[in-house]
């Protein structure tokens, strides 16, 4: 009996003894974490694709560090996807978008530059996955689409080109001219800025179009100062052609005011070489690096965790992963990674969320009968000239953006019946110049 006993006690002992090493086998299996996917396409041949893969490298890495991403009581690991798509390049558009979609199962596009927009949602649209991007088309904001979210557009782009022309009329100036490139987003944005300039109260004159392959400037300055322009505005040069046109109008006796477009640090470093600071003196531009201007906690800290990171700073990609910040308000907001959830949030958007460059605005397109919130208006920042250098200036509002834009466009009437039926949007709390009552 006591054998009995003795065999039957070994017996549990060595089943308890099996059960544990193979519970302990199983458990991380069993504990292993779930993963949640995050994709960016975008041209890794360019400053701005580097910077925003930099950036969301960096969100999933500050996420992975704390275990995870809380959505929902549950922790997911973070792992970003870039997919190198070239610049406007359909093929490889295509292939990126069947990679992430396809292959790796991309649920969510968070932000994109350099992609065929058209291309991305042949891949995304079929399967359900979001896709938001930056595009310049309406086909991206079609309401015949279900899981696309423009997060950043020109549309509602001109907040802008009103305040440094309200600026520049403040100076003096009766007369705007606009030379641009002869190319499709050459007379788009020309469009774009002649509507602002006449909101602002500016007489238009006839725009000029020189050839992309322009090497002497010459007489391109002429032409401009033959028409005797108060205010000459370049808003779509490249680099090097924005050197040589404005040492250009220096040379044939150009007296008046200029919007030099794109002009960065290192552009206006070279044009201060060869124009010398006091031409340029009080000329107001965009201003692309937000650290100047930044006084959120949150987007400080991710400044300063970036330079400790990357032991340097590049504002290049800041404006790009703007986008990132909606889904991250969507994710946090619905505790959810179901992607007709996320999507579903995004497309009725009630509020701005804050961005590297300032707030970012979610809204419909009812000119396109499109009541969802698919378009966005984002912020951004003025810069102006002093003694040779860019100097911070001023904050571009969300909400006066998108009302200049409508005015500028002759699309009051429209968006007012929209107004009266949805309701006006909840703009965000900042110094505005242009209200409900400025529209005509």
């Amino acid at each position: 009996m006591k054998d009995k006993k003795a065999w039957f006690a070994a017996l549990l002992t060595a089943l308890a003894i099996v059960a544990a090493l193979t519970f302990t086998a199983v458990q991380p299996a069993q504990a292993a974490q779930k993963e949640l996917k995050v994709g960016i396409l975008t041209n890794l041949k360019s400053p701005e694709g580097i910077e925003m893969q930099k950036w969301l490298n960096l969100f999933a890495k500050m996420y992975n560090e704390q275990g995870g991403w809380n959505i929902g009581g549950e922790k997911y690991v973070v792992k970003p996807m870039v997919y190198d798509c070239g610049f406007m390049d359909v093929s490889k558009t295509r292939s990126a978008a069947e990679r992430a979609v396809l292959q790796d199962g991309v649920k969510f596009i968070v932000a994109t530059w350099g992609d065929v927009p058209e291309e991305s949602l042949t891949i995304t649209e079929a399967n359900h996955a979001l896709w938001m991007g930056v595009s310049f088309t309406n086909e991206t904001v079609d309401p015949k689409l279900k899981y696309a979210v423009r997060g950043m557009g020109l549309f509602f782009s001109q907040g802008l080109p009103f305040l440094l022309q309200r600026d520049a009329k403040a100076k003096g100036a009766k007369t705007d001219l606009i030379v641009n490139p002869d190319t499709q987003m050459g007379k788009v944005g020309t469009g774009l800025w002649s509507g602002a300039a006449r909101v602002a109260g500016l007489q238009v004159l006839d725009p000029i179009y020189f050839n992309p392959s322009t090497t002497d400037f010459g007489p391109l300055a002429t032409k401009v100062t033959n028409a005797h322009p108060d205010f000459v505005e370049l808003p779509y040069w490249n680099n090097a052609q924005l050197t040589d046109m404005i040492g250009a109008l220096r040379d044939v006796g150009f007296k008046g005011y200029c919007n030099p477009g794109n002009v960065t640090p290192y552009i206006l470093e070279d044009i201060v070489k060869r124009v010398g600071k006091q031409f340029v003196e009080g000329w107001e531009c965009v201003y692309f690096d937000p650290k100047d201007f930044l006084k959120d906690p949150e987007m400080i800290s991710l400044v300063d965790r970036y330079q400790k990171e990357y032991k340097e700073w590049h504002y290049e990609g800041c404006l790009w992963i703007g986008p990132w910040f909606l889904f991250k308000d969507a994710v946090e907001s619905t505790k959810s990674i179901d992607v007709d959830t996320i999507v579903r949030y995004l497309r009725n958007s009630k509020k701005a969320v804050k961005t590297f460059d300032g707030y970012t605005q979610l809204v419909a397109r009812p000119d396109l009968k499109n009541y969802m919130t698919v378009d966005a208006v984002a912020g951004g920042y003025v810069g102006v000239i002093k003694d040779g250098k860019l100097a911070p200036l001023k904050i571009i509002p969300v909400k006066d953006t998108y009302l200049i834009s409508i005015e500028a466009m002759g699309l009051g009437p429209v968006y007012k019946k929209y107004w009266q039926e949805y309701g006006r949007p909840a703009f965000p709390q900042q110094p505005s110049v242009f209200d409900y009552s400025d529209m005509k």
